[in-house]
């Protein structure tokens, strides 16, 4: 067993791909490349892909990771090159990382994501206030959805940075950096919903461009932190 990081770029018509369909579309470009795929055992075999966070439908994204593990130690350029010929347009392999097999999974080690939430405004003017607002309350409570029933959380300590990136023509565009970790996680869609309250309308358009680990108390991009150990 041979462990690997993958970083991922989805963009295009590929974000309205489910999750399920992108495992299948890379499982598929993983076995046309050719490469040694390590399958787990028993009756029904499954290939030896993880994600660290699987991304909604309709959102692209700049930075996807997941785990691979292959039956032979591969040189990691030869993995990025034979990966990106078999995948269709849309998705593309940036980076590989081998990893030591004592290391968390992607999805442990994954405590935080960033994204960016381009949204129409209603009143220009109001938009710094709107984002100042969020930013500086103690308190959001929103009903979230749990396997045991609905329940009252305060989402404010699961937004850990909100500013607003710049102002385009009828539009604006907020980078927000939130909690997304096996304790809990916050869709960017809250953020926007919140936002519609007050300047913003219509359907919000979100990129994902980085997901965190948390290293005393330091949000550490995945990538780095898996290429320091």
């Amino acid at each position: 067993m041979n462990r690997y990081v993958i970083k991922l770029k989805k963009m295009g018509n590929t974000k309205y791909i489910s999750h399920l369909d992108t495992m299948r579309t890379l499982h598929r470009a993983i076995r046309r490349a050719g490469l040694p795929l390590t399958y787990s055992k028993g009756f029904n075999p499954h290939p030896s892909i993880s994600f660290a966070s699987p991304l909604s439908v309709g959102i692209e994204s700049l930075a996807e990771y997941l785990d691979v593990e292959f039956d032979s130690v591969l040189n990691e350029n030869d993995i990025l090159e034979k990966i990106n010929l078999s995948m269709p347009l849309g998705l593309e392999a940036l980076k590989v990382i081998p990893i030591n097999k004592k290391m968390p999974t992607c999805m442990a080690a994954t405590y935080a994501s960033k994204y960016e939430i381009k949204l129409k405004y209603t009143e220009k003017d109001k938009i710094e206030e709107a984002i100042n607002t969020i930013v500086n309350s103690r308190e959001i409570i929103k009903i979230k959805k749990t396997k045991s029933g609905e329940k009252s959380v305060n989402i404010r300590e699961m937004i850990f940075d909100l500013k607003l990136k710049n102002i385009e023509k009828n539009y604006f565009v907020v980078e927000c950096i939130v909690l997304t970790s096996n304790s809990g996680s916050l869709s960017p869609d809250v953020i926007a919903e919140i936002l519609k309250e007050s300047v913003a309308l219509g359907v919000p358009v979100v990129k994902r461009t980085e997901m965190y680990t948390k290293i005393n108390n330091e949000l550490v991009p995945i990538d780095e932190f898996f290429s320091r150990m």
